[in-house]
């Protein structure tokens, strides 16, 4: 089960992504990020009701209760660095470095402190995965370029690239910490109940930020865009308990691994939905996670 809901946090989060790709240019992250954790909250709470969990809010353990609160702000914290990473470098550069740094680091700190030794399917997963990803975010070198336009990239391009990839690296250890942190805070509690402190953390959080930044309120983008964002909410709270479940149930590698699965996803979905094209990249992306997949599940 916890395998089945590692891929199905993927497949969710990879259309999350796609479906709030629709919104109009005025929606910026903050305003995406903030609906998500909103809608998030009102979807997890409702379910907690619907199923007697959500009188476990008030019995969970005050340790248990500090990891996850800690693992959300991590969490946050990363989504933030990640959006400033992808504003200063490209997607190729900063996707894969925090992806592949992200898979390896939770990885080693599982096995060095939950004692999750990594089996090799594990192991030759992870490494297939890093491949896909690499592969997926590739972009093939645009011959239409002059080479006045190549020597102008060249002189403005290291700068804004090693910053991008610098905060890659540290959107990749804020989330392996928060993925440790959420870890320990599974273990004494109901899966339900833990993906509503996690949603619960930033949205207060960003209610502090509507507040002091006029230009984040929501109110400002909402119209005309409501259906992608309460639609994409909805997906993020899917997300958020499908992770939980699958940390709740899986060893914590093998859930890493899957998860990180995402960007073969959201090419599939970009494709079907978006109509957009594939090159021979993305194909061998995608048929490196599959075969990453396959490892993990079928060598553990």
């Amino acid at each position: 089960m916890g395998e089945l809901a590692a891929l199905a946090n993927a497949v969710v989060w990879a259309l999350t992504g796609v479906i709030t790709k629709g919104v109009g240019k005025n929606v910026k992250p903050t305003h995406i990020v903030t609906v998500q954790v909103w809608i998030g909250l009102l979807f997890l709470l409702t379910v907690g009701l619907v199923i007697g969990q959500l009188g476990e809010l008030v019995h969970i353990q005050l340790r248990s209760a500090l990891y996850l609160v800690g693992g959300s702000l991590m969490n946050t914290s990363g989504a933030l660095v990640f959006w400033l990473a992808l504003s200063r470098s490209t997607v190729s550069k900063v996707y894969p470095t925090t992806q592949s740094i992200f898979i390896s680091i939770s990885v080693l700190a599982g096995w060095l402190f939950l004692g999750d030794t990594p089996q090799a399917g594990v192991i030759g997963g992870a490494v297939l995965i890093i491949g896909g990803v690499i592969l997926l975010n590739w972009q093939p070198a645009d011959k239409s370029i002059t080479t006045t336009d190549i020597g102008a990239k060249r002189k403005r391009k290291p700068r804004g690239d090693y910053i991008g990839i610098g905060l890659g690296i540290t959107t990749s250890f804020l989330w392996a910490g928060g993925f440790l942190s959420t870890v320990i805070g599974l273990e004494e509690t109901p899966p339900v109940a833990a993906a509503t402190i996690r949603n619960l953390v930033p949205a207060i959080l960003f209610i502090g930020i509507n507040i002091a930044f006029p230009s984040a309120r929501i109110t400002r983008v909402f119209k005309g865009n409501g259906t992608r964002l309460t639609l994409g909410g909805i997906l993020f709270a899917v997300s958020a308990l499908s992770f939980v479940v699958a940390l709740d149930n899986a060893p914590p590698g093998v859930v890493v691994v899957l998860i990180n699965t995402s960007p073969m996803w959201a090419v599939v979905f970009a494709t079907v939905l978006l109509r957009e094209r594939l090159n021979r990249f993305a194909l061998g992306g995608a048929a490196l996670s599959v075969a990453g997949i396959f490892v993990t599940l079928a060598f553990r």
